[in-house]
């Protein structure tokens, strides 16, 4: 385990107090790296995170940073940093249920936009139904997921211009397909990649309808087009 990897478990560790939440190893794709979730609602999150182009990057683990912005008590309300694609900054808090009326939410809420919290664009809250509303796209994900970690220390670049090359030729392309474009050692290699240009908005899937197996289909274009 590494220095950064060892501080990021410390900081887990400090941040789930007295609790007995879960702590989740797992690797983002969008960080290019392992990263620490504290307990179930956060796990949740990372895969929405994960699969969510629209998305460009991510804190997980914000608590040391907002609150040398916002203050330890807004700091604490808070679960995680996310930067759009439009450059704006959200600031995430994950709740079992509704309503939050948590202390100093809407002081946080009035807050934002404002002063040194003049950069962050809105709180979002987020319930833990709304976190696995898509059962399929979830359950798909934590496997996506699972086939790009194992290929992280692989440049995918070529892959994935060829399942792109492959894909404009047809209308779409299943899964086995891309699994057979290239040499039985590599099935793995594409497998992760075009999992990952179906996460990050580059193709389109029914990943958020059917279990994936080989018949899962990808398109350049939005299927059924």
């Amino acid at each position: 385990m590494g220095t950064r990897m060892r501080g990021d478990m410390a900081v887990a560790y400090d941040a789930r107090g007295h609790t007995a939440s879960d702590l989740h190893l797992h690797y983002s794709q969008k960080l290019q790296r392992d990263v620490v979730l504290v307990g179930q609602l956060s796990y949740f999150h990372f895969l929405v995170v994960e699969r969510d182009p629209t998305v460009t990057t991510v804190d997980y683990a914000p608590k040391d940073q907002l609150a040398e912005r916002a203050g330890k008590d807004f700091a604490g309300l808070v679960n995680a940093v996310v930067t759009t694609d439009d450059g704006k900054e959200v600031w995430r808090r994950l709740i079992r249920e509704g309503p939050d009326n948590a202390q100093f939410v809407q002081d946080l809420r009035s807050a934002i936009g404002k002063g040194p919290l003049s950069k962050v664009s809105r709180l979002e809250v987020l319930t833990f139904q709304e976190l696995v509303a898509e059962d399929v796209w979830t359950r798909n994900t934590h496997r996506a997921l699972a086939w790009i970690a194992a290929a992280r220390d692989w440049p995918l670049v070529e892959h994935k211009q060829t399942i792109l090359d492959a894909m404009r030729s047809r209308r779409r392309t299943s899964f086995a397909d891309c699994l057979a474009l290239g040499h039985i050692a590599d099935r793995a290699l594409f497998g992760a990649a075009v999992l990952q240009l179906a996460l990050n908005g580059h193709v389109s899937s029914n990943l958020g309808a059917e279990p994936l197996t080989g018949d899962t289909l990808f398109a350049t274009a939005q299927l059924g087009a």
